[in-house]
């Protein structure tokens, strides 16, 4: 297997912010009326657009990795907010191993119509690999259950690739309730490298894809379970292939 820097976060919407998530999309489970809210959770595998955040130094495959994630968000109560996520990763690279994720975020919200719209910026860093990290902008807008989002690379690195400035990413997430306490979620996200990434690491572009389910078990305590993946697992390895992941969430 070719090894790699892994890219790191949210089952995309798959498994919801704070258990995935989402780093990037944990901000969004800051309470919108204002004030200070804070998650915490697991999951049998972490992935992130796709891809497994935790690599064996033998590179073989783990379909089982627990990781415990954790993050706290401050909402303003005038569209703007703050927040960090942090996640157990196991991720190798050229300055050294991480085992830590911790995302720091900040933005705004707000509506035109039938839109919400959410701006910001996402620092994603890794204590004990600087390598890997990684600062990304990003802008989505939410049309009733379907959420369109795009991030865009503005460090010089992208998760560890050189050239990775310019990077970004699509994904079109969707969370359908079924009933009261069930929503089914689905996501689809393509990684477009910038032209320098792609001919300094041989690598790709790749498309992502989780579908799951979302079970609110009691208020605050959310249970979830989801298929993930990415194609493109010829080039960039077994961190591609799908996988089924078990997540538990609690938010107070």
């Amino acid at each position: 297997m070719r090894t790699i820097p892994a890219i790191p976060a949210v089952l995309v919407i798959t498994l919801l912010s704070g258990l995935s998530a989402t780093r990037a999309l944990a901000q969004e489970a800051a309470p919108s009326a204002g004030g200070l809210s804070a998650n915490m959770g697991a999951v049998t595998l972490y992935k992130y657009r796709g891809q497994d955040q935790y690599i064996n130094h033998s590179g073989e495959e783990k379909k089982l990795r627990p990781a415990l994630q954790a993050g706290l968000d401050h909402d303003f109560g005038n569209g703007f907010y703050v927040g960090n996520w942090n996640s157990s990763v196991r991720l190798p690279s050229s300055s050294g191993t991480a085992h830590l994720e911790m995302d720091f975020y900040g933005g705004y919200r707000f509506e035109t119509g039938l839109l919400a719209w959410d701006v910001g910026a996402l620092r994603y860093q890794y204590p004990g690999s600087g390598v890997l990290n990684t600062t990304e902008v990003y802008a989505g807008a939410t049309y009733g259950p379907a959420t369109l989002k795009y991030s865009h690379t503005v460090s010089d690195r992208y998760f560890g690739l050189e050239g990775g400035k310019n990077t970004g990413y699509l994904n079109l997430a969707v969370n359908y309730p079924v009933s009261e306490a069930v929503a089914l979620q689905a996501s689809v996200g393509h990684t477009m490298l910038d032209g320098g990434a792609r001919q300094a690491s041989g690598l790709p572009d790749y498309t992502d894809y989780s579908l799951g389910l979302a079970w609110t078990a009691q208020p605050g305590l959310t249970v979830t379970a989801a298929v993930a993946g990415a194609n493109q697992d010829d080039a960039w390895g077994y961190v591609n292939k799908p996988k089924a992941i078990i997540g538990m969430k609690y938010a107070f």
